[in-house]
């Protein structure tokens, strides 16, 4: 499996309070010289190769649930999931995901403070 044919998929339960949220863990910053600075998740991940359009983020709340939702339900309107989504096995409630998409690359996935559920192979 090559890393442009597939997706990472990661979950957290009451970490986020948004969407907001989570792009502020997941997206990079520029410094005031202009050099861009990895975010949290860029590190922890070992992320290279960032392109921000090719990670979707899913908050529970944006899709109309107050509560943690299997990953099924959370993930179903996901980039692909028609693809990978019947691969997915944990049934732990979540209220927010990250999907990583092609062309970053993700070199430590079980390095974040998420969890990690996996990679799973997409065709595009």
């Amino acid at each position: 499996m090559t890393e442009a044919s597939v997706v990472h998929v990661f979950l957290s339960r009451g970490r986020f309070s948004s969407e907001e949220d989570i792009r502020n863990y997941i997206d990079q910053r520029w410094s005031e010289s202009g050099d861009a600075e990895p975010s949290v998740f860029m590190g922890e991940a070992g992320i290279t190769e960032f392109t921000p359009m090719c990670v979707e983020v899913i908050h529970a709340q944006d899709i109309g649930y107050l509560a943690p939702i299997p990953p099924a339900v959370l993930l179903r309107d996901a980039s692909y999931a028609d693809q990978w989504l019947s691969q997915v096995e944990s049934t732990e409630p979540a209220d927010a995901a990250i999907c990583v998409f092609a062309p970053n690359i993700v070199g430590n996935p079980h390095g974040t403070s998420l969890r990690y559920l996996g990679q799973f192979a997409i065709r595009d």
